[in-house]
């Protein structure tokens, strides 16, 4: 004949019960998330086919962006707490200033993972370029990505981009992946595409 439970034994077994749950989601969580900066660090995405890995500050120098259509990821140094600077370096669009909280960048920030934004495009090199110049301080439209723009060092950050004949799924998919591995969006990309091309 078993003993019957006390208050206090039942509320000691629910602990240890709880204690089990957390740290098997924790491990889960920690594996998934080391996938996911492997999976998405330079050599990764090498060997799936993306190319240049150039300053995108310096892209139309460089002049090697492709102009077909494709997907394209911004990479930065792997930093689990990287600073942010207090005022935006991006264009004033319509002079409306991409600055945002400090607070709210390290909330969207993923420590350790160099993919810090993912996009699509029907030419890559007029979009990286405007990108590059939305960066450099120009008033141009591609509020996309602006958080980029408080990043330490933004001249550190490189560009890399496949060719794709169909960019929107292949940019769906990306953003998948990476959503499975960190329960989240890229640092810098704030909403899903809305699966069409309007942006050239």
């Amino acid at each position: 004949m078993g003993l019957r439970p006390t208050p206090v034994r039942r509320r000691l077994l629910d602990k240890i019960i709880m204690t089990a749950h957390y740290d098997e989601h924790a491990v889960l969580n920690t594996e998934r998330r080391t996938k996911g900066v492997v999976m998405f660090n330079q050599e990764y995405l090498e060997k799936h086919g993306f190319g240049g890995f150039v300053p995108l500050l310096e892209t139309e120098l460089v002049g090697c962006v492709p102009s077909q259509a494709g997907v394209y990821v911004v990479l930065a140094e792997g930093r689990e707490e990287p600073a942010f600077a207090g005022l935006s370096c991006g264009g004033r669009f319509k002079r409306k200033d991409p600055t945002v909280d400090r607070s709210i960048l390290r909330s969207k920030f993923v420590g350790g993972c160099e993919t810090v934004y993912i996009g699509r495009a029907t030419r890559l090199d007029r979009r990286v370029h405007l990108l590059a110049r939305f960066g450099r301080g120009e008033p141009v439209a591609h509020w996309g990505g602006r958080y980029l723009w408080q990043l330490e060092r933004p001249e550190s950050l490189r560009v890399a981009w496949r060719v794709e004949a169909d960019p929107v799924e292949a940019e769906a998919s990306l953003l998948d992946d990476f959503e499975t591995a960190f329960g989240q969006l890229p640092f810098a990309n704030l909403i899903r595409g809305n699966r069409s091309l309007a942006h050239a």
